[in-house]
């Protein structure tokens, strides 16, 4: 797990930023089969989710054998990243797509592993509303529930 946070955002080192919610952040992440946070990325909240998933995706020590993601990731940059990788991308197509790709649904279900992951990290409430003001003590916050979390499911 690492605490890097993503600096490309123009110098704004906090991770804060607007959205329809309000001012507040993201949390890109990247779980393993067993639906425990790998990696993770803070992002303000009005960025776009595919170019830090493309940064999780490249920072994986390991291929994975599929790459699952939501919806926003539906892009031929996301694609190709992860076949450079020697990743199949599993994406559905959003639904204005000229040219849909396929999208496995035996597969794509269990995307749910990192909603789930989440679901535990935010029964966290410093996780859940961001009460730490810097980025650096918001990520380490996180990375302490994801350590708890990866304990509690090696029982």
């Amino acid at each position: 797990m690492s605490l890097r946070l993503n600096r490309s955002s123009g110098g704004n080192t906090q991770a804060l930023g607007r959205s329809r919610g309000g001012f507040g952040s993201k949390i890109i992440g990247v779980c393993d089969a067993a639906g425990r946070l790998v990696n993770f990325v803070l992002a303000p909240g009005q960025a776009h989710e595919l170019a830090p998933s493309l940064l999780l995706l490249t920072r994986l020590p390991k291929a994975p054998a599929w790459a699952l993601a939501d919806r926003a990731c539906d892009a031929k940059a996301f694609r190709s990243a992860a076949r450079a990788i020697g990743s199949i991308p599993v994406v559905p197509s959003r639904k204005n797509a000229k040219q849909p790709e396929p999208c496995p649904d035996y597969i794509y279900r269990h995307r749910n592993l990192i909603e789930r992951c989440w679901s535990r990290l935010k029964e966290w409430r410093a996780i859940a509303t961001r009460y730490d003001k810097t980025a650096t003590s918001y990520a380490a916050g996180i990375a302490i529930a994801a350590t708890l979390d990866w304990f509690k499911s090696s029982r």
